[in-house]
């Protein structure tokens, strides 16, 4: 931290809490007087509501808190600024704008496949807001506090569809959902200091500056802080977690269905910061030029243009828009960086379900998918997959020892058995070995990690065939507690959910899990709980000698060696195809 952020944060004083007028907030609470805070920014008027089905305590919501100032004009592509004081009280009762996106791409994934609500369609560049529930405003509380950042592979997403009163509730713990910069608006990058690109990524550093200067008078304790996250939100948890820029931001780490090397940085960002300017039209031939034309161009522009951008990219192995070098917030390449394990040492917990590219995944990316694949349309998307980003010596070769490795003994060159197989590939190739490898370092650099498997199917998902086990995402219904909000819950199209007795049972678990590792840093240590009973089965850490992992479950159960067969499988592939080209044959990009 710079020493100017550390000297406001030393000038930041503890505030009282007047009263306010009644109101009503859109997590459904209504209360009189409401809750007025005061902070360096200025003062914000919440609301108050509960979640009776779990516990009658109070909860205290702030939504829409500016933490950033707004990122537009000559700010667009650029770090995020601090937040300019407001005069007066900011009724902070209803969420802020999303960031600019393409909102057919959410409503195509929530809630379709995860049950979560849009409280709005509103989109603004003004958007840099998080929302804070907690269960008391005492300054001296000092409870732990638990930041989501929110998924959607970096170009969709916000904090509003994520309700945390349950967990807030049960457990004592403040939490605090932000909003970043998404797509080109959050990532596009031109190498140099036209456009440094990763601003998604340093809006989450301002966040979580921002928690430290002023969550105590929220109840909170900015010396306990967990970043966690699913999917774009766990990637962005694990890049955090290898940035310069998050020393004593948080103390502890959760990083669900992703880490850093699932999205690996972007080697030549300026090659597709220049197709976006072509297609907004923006002469790209001074890249000074091309950026003061991006940054005049309507937002919605280059939201449009995505889709076309993704297009003439999709056939040179490119990704869009994704964390690269920028010398500040990476100092080297995701994959140098964990070798080199110069890492943020706080424990970690690192985990996936057990189906993560069970029915979501794969429906949104393979045309078709749910009724089986002929085995050539197996063989290549695995081709393709396995092509970019790494050229071995013989792909050929490569792609027939994984579909070798991954083949069914029974039912073999079925419709069905080929798409099973697909599943397993991608989901190993892009979730399971790399989690590994970043465990790994994150043990070797001295944190206590601990792994896990959700292993439950939640029965909000009857709609998804039988053989679908914990879908990606699934875990989301569990760790905020959606069992429990009743009415107030989510819905799917159009009809409240359902959840079981079973579905509470882990998302009382799960609630458990996170919130003690919230606190002590260890999942299994109840101490400062406010659970009456703690069964919860004990979790014991990941290490290479006694490499445990926990598999979360209605009866959940510890064990060892988590597909310990399959990653020596890829290791030794992987380790193959990297020393053909240390001996000089083939070039290699990051795997």
């Amino acid at each position: 931290m710079d020493s100017a952020f550390l000297k406001q944060l030393n000038d930041v004083q503890s505030q009282g809490v007047p009263d306010g007028d009644a109101s009503s907030d859109q997590y459904g609470g209504i209360s009189s007087p409401t809750p007025v805070v005061s902070t360096p920014s200025g003062q914000v008027r919440g609301t108050i509501r509960s979640a009776p089905a779990i516990s009658n305590k109070p909860v205290f919501t702030f939504l829409g808190i500016p933490f950033a100032a707004p990122p537009v004009g000559d700010l667009r592509f650029r770090p995020p600024e601090p937040v300019e004081p407001w005069e007066g009280v900011m009724d902070a009762n209803e969420f802020g704008p999303s960031c600019p996106q393409d909102f057919a791409v959410v409503k195509a994934t929530f809630p379709k496949f995860i049950p979560l609500d849009l409280p709005h369609e509103t989109i603004s560049e003004d958007c840099l807001v998080l929302n804070i529930v907690t269960p008391s405003l005492d300054t001296s509380a000092a409870l732990p506090v638990m930041v989501w950042i929110h998924g959607g592979n970096f170009v969709s997403g916000t904090g509003s569809m994520y309700n945390f009163t349950a967990l807030a509730a049960h457990q004592d713990v403040v939490v605090v959902t932000v909003n970043y910069r998404l797509g080109a608006l959050g990532f596009l990058s031109t190498g140099d200091d036209n456009a440094p690109g990763n601003y998604g990524l340093l809006d989450q550093i301002q966040a979580l500056r921002w928690i430290q200067l002023n969550i105590r008078d929220f109840g909170g304790d900015p010396d306990r802080v967990t970043i966690f996250g699913v999917s774009g939100g766990g990637v962005s948890v694990s890049h955090l977690l290898l940035s310069p820029l998050s020393s004593g931001l948080f103390h502890r780490a959760i990083a669900q269905s992703g880490t850093a090397l699932t999205v690996p940085t972007t080697a030549s960002p300026l090659a597709t910061a220049t197709v976006q300017a072509e297609e907004v039209g923006c002469d790209d031939r001074d890249i000074g030029a091309m950026m003061s034309c991006l940054r005049e161009k309507p937002f919605q522009d280059i939201v449009d243009s995505a889709s076309r951008v993704e297009q003439r990219l999709s056939g040179r192995g490119s990704s869009l828009f994704s964390p690269v070098v920028d010398g500040e917030f990476m100092l080297d390449s995701t994959k140098n960086v964990i070798k080199s394990g110069k890492l943020t040492t706080v424990p970690c917990v690192l985990g996936l379900t057990n189906h993560e590219f069970g029915y979501l995944l794969p429906r949104l990316l393979f045309p078709g998918f749910g009724d089986g694949m002929q085995p050539e349309v197996c063989t290549a998307i695995i081709k393709n997959m396995l092509s970019k980003g790494n050229q071995a010596l013989n792909i050929d070769e490569v792609v027939a020892k994984v579909l070798e490795e991954y083949k069914s003994p029974e039912e073999q060159h079925s419709p069905m058995a080929e798409q099973t197989r697909l599943c397993q590939i991608c989901e190993d190739y892009t979730f399971y070995v790399p989690m590994m490898e970043v465990a790994n370092a994150h043990v070797g650099a001295g944190s206590p990690v601990y792994l896990y498997e959700v292993q439950h199917r939640p029965a909000t998902t009857a709609y998804k065939p039988d053989w679908v086990g914990c879908d990606h995402g699934d875990d989301i219904n569990f760790i905020t507690g959606l069992p429990f909000l009743g009415e107030d819950g989510p819905t799917h199209p159009g009809q409240t959910l359902m959840f079981s007795e079973e579905d509470r049972k882990v998302s009382l678990d799960m609630m458990e899990y996170w919130a003690n590792f919230a606190r002590m840093g260890d999942p299994t240590d109840s101490s400062g709980s406010p659970s009456l009973q703690s069964n919860l089965t004990k979790w014991p850490p990941y290490n290479s000698e006694n490499p445990a992992y926990l598999k979360l479950a209605v009866r959940s159960s510890s064990d060892v060696g988590l597909k310990t067969d399959r990653l020596r499988f890829w290791n030794s592939l992987l380790q193959s195809a990297s020393s053909v080209h240390a001996n000089g044959s083939h070039s290699k990009e990051e795997l």
